[in-house]
């Protein structure tokens, strides 16, 4: 069993307040100049960011492991690089509505160079469709947050973590005070080839607000599982429901940026 991690949010959590402001302003009386504090903090942010990122990874595995009774032989990682994006030349909004941040970059050029498999027009989503088609259903996990690799099939299972509760609702906390995060998913999920076909086309009607794509206009998950309930083939009753609201070069769009390569 091979684990297919896609190392996109991980690199965003991995760089998330790094430097307090307390360390800033000592490192004002440490160094001269500006640039040199500058490039401290950059080093500071790259060394532990590649530290919490490599960590994630191998708690990744090891929770796996338990989990699981297939054994996980390898795991392989994938970024998202694609600077000629052909999601963003169909659609100039495609995630337009991302904050960018200043200082993943650093983390994504270091997996670039170590064997994170990436490429320039397709992202990590559509490379790891790629190799979970070449390994074969039941061969592979998914491991990501992203709703959007379900729509593979095969086992999956998301990092995801939330604040741990004890029985009264109250946050659990370490010895200094944090609290104490876990997965908010406790075992993997096999989703079948019919489950990850319709979760394609449920998202065609709803849309994906993180990736800012429109779905058509008031129809959340619960209308559309309406529309879908008694659907014989589900590419045409979405097609039929576009068509309906004057919207067939949308559904054309649309099924572009959502289907995974």
């Amino acid at each position: 069993m091979t684990a297919l991690i896609d190392l996109d949010s991980i690199l965003y959590k991995s760089v998330y307040k790094i430097v307090s402001v307390s360390q800033i302003r000592q490192a004002f009386t440490t160094y001269e100049t500006k640039e040199e504090v500058r490039q401290w903090f950059l080093e500071e942010v790259y060394n532990e960011g590649i530290n919490r990122c490599e960590n994630e990874i191998l708690k990744t595995i090891e929770y796996l492991q338990s989990v699981m009774i297939e054994e996980i032989t390898g795991f392989e990682l994938f970024i998202t690089t694609c600077s000629k994006s052909f999601r963003k030349e169909l659609s100039k909004t495609y995630k337009s509505n991302r904050k960018k941040n200043n200082y993943v970059w650093m983390l994504r050029e270091h997996y670039r160079n170590n064997d994170a498999q990436h490429d320039e027009v397709l992202e990590a989503d559509d490379l790891i469709s790629f190799r979970a088609k070449e390994l074969g259903i039941g061969n592979y996990v998914i491991v990501s947050m992203d709703k959007d690799l379900k729509q593979i099939g095969g086992y999956y299972w998301s990092y995801y973590k939330q604040r741990s509760k004890d029985f009264d609702g109250n946050t659990i906390e370490d010895e200094f005070g944090r609290p104490v995060m876990e997965y908010k998913q406790k075992e993997v999920q096999y989703i079948t080839p019919k489950e990850a076909n319709k979760l394609l086309w449920m998202q065609m009607l709803t849309g994906d607000t993180s990736d800012n794509i429109k779905g058509l206009h008031r129809v959340g998950p619960k209308k559309a599982e309406k529309i879908l309930q008694d659907s014989k083939c589900l590419w045409v009753t979405v097609a039929r429901e576009y068509i309906k609201r004057d919207q067939k070069e949308d559904f054309k769009i649309n099924y572009q940026l959502l289907k995974l390569k």
